[in-house]
């Protein structure tokens, strides 16, 4: 088999390859990793939004689940604030606190054993 057909070979004997056909190649690489945020059901915001309620005044631990595009990411605490106005939640961790935007939470579920 020819070298050119093996490992960047490919690339390397190509002359028709473009500086910007490398780009977008590099660039739809990086992308391909990337997720979109998913839609929420009715009843799914309806938990969200009980287990929040719940969580701020009950002083319950919860797992907060919350979107990002490279992979979401999960916060264990207590929410002790919300903020209708900025639509943003305040919770309480071991090392500290965050405001979480309420549009990219994607679960809030109830952990056993409330502090």
């Amino acid at each position: 088999m020819s070298k050119k057909l093996e490992a960047n070979g490919l690339w390397e004997s190509s002359r028709m390859m473009l500086p910007q056909h490398k780009e977008r190649i590099i660039q739809h690489r990086t992308q391909i990793h990337y997720q979109t945020k998913p839609l929420i059901h009715q009843d799914e915001w309806e938990i969200i939004t009980q287990n929040i309620d719940m969580s701020l005044n009950y002083t319950l631990q919860a797992a907060f689940e919350v979107f990002n595009e490279s992979g979401n990411r999960y916060i264990h605490g207590i929410v002790t604030s919300v903020s209708s106005f900025g639509k943003k939640i305040k919770i309480e961790m071991e090392n500290g606190f965050e405001w979480v935007d309420f549009d990219q939470l994607v679960a809030v579920k109830l952990e056993e054993g409330g502090v």
